[in-house]
């Protein structure tokens, strides 16, 4: 575990955006970020996800929404080619044949990017069945604590369903008190995909029933 000390700022990803970077070595810490504080490392039960992400640090900081924790990105990546952020996966037993929302409270400082915020993929056989990675709706500029979401149905037939944050751009971004629950299947999705996409997808057979420690304040 290593802080981050910060100084200095005032207050398309595609199907890739799913990509574990298990064992991805050391993180560089990113010059002049502004007020954060972050101790990098990825928060219990998460792990990390990204492409060419060596400029970003991905880790825990106490400016949290609630709690003592949240999820921080920071980067000062000006390249549309990189991205880092946190990802989990879950069966998607429980979830079959109905609708699901991710949402968190999120905060952004000084971000510049084409996707920065949450991001969710159901996992069929051998394809993806729904995903979305806020790429149509990027997050930007400087925010104080708000609520995002992203909702996808569930086939019938999917065998899991990965979910988390990410950051594509420059600027610091906190993720804090996720909730991932059913809703009624009224209304439209958020998925971008038009229809299923044959894909190698993610092996679930170890993965937990139910998301965890979706307040990030198991640390470390």
């Amino acid at each position: 575990m290593r802080r981050v000390q910060s100084a200095g700022l005032v207050g398309t990803l595609g199907i890739v955006a799913a990509t574990v970077l298990a064992g991805c070595g050391d993180v560089t810490a990113p010059n002049n970020l502004s007020i954060l504080d972050i101790d990098v490392g990825i928060p219990t039960s998460w792990l990390e996800v990204g492409r060419n992400a060596i400029t970003y640090a991905v880790g825990t900081e106490t400016h949290a929404h609630s709690g003592r924790y949240a999820l921080a990105i920071a980067s000062n990546d000006t390249s549309q080619a990189r991205f880092a952020g946190v990802g989990q996966f879950v069966k998607a037993d429980a979830y079959r044949g109905k609708r699901v929302r991710l949402t968190a409270w999120v905060r952004q400082l000084n971000v510049v990017g084409t996707d920065v915020g949450l991001w969710m993929r159901v996992d069929g056989p051998g394809t993806i069945e729904g995903f979305d990675n806020f790429s149509t709706r990027s997050l930007s500029g400087t925010s104080d604590w708000h609520q995002v979401s992203v909702v996808l149905d569930v086939p019938d037939d999917a065998e899991g369903i990965a979910f988390g944050a990410l950051m594509s751009g420059s600027g610091e971004f906190l993720v804090d008190d996720m909730t991932f629950e059913v809703i009624p299947p009224t209304g439209p999705t958020t998925n971008l995909l038009t229809d299923p996409t044959q894909a190698q997808g993610s092996d679930y057979s170890d993965a937990p029933l139910a998301p965890l420690n979706l307040n990030f304040e198991a640390h470390f």
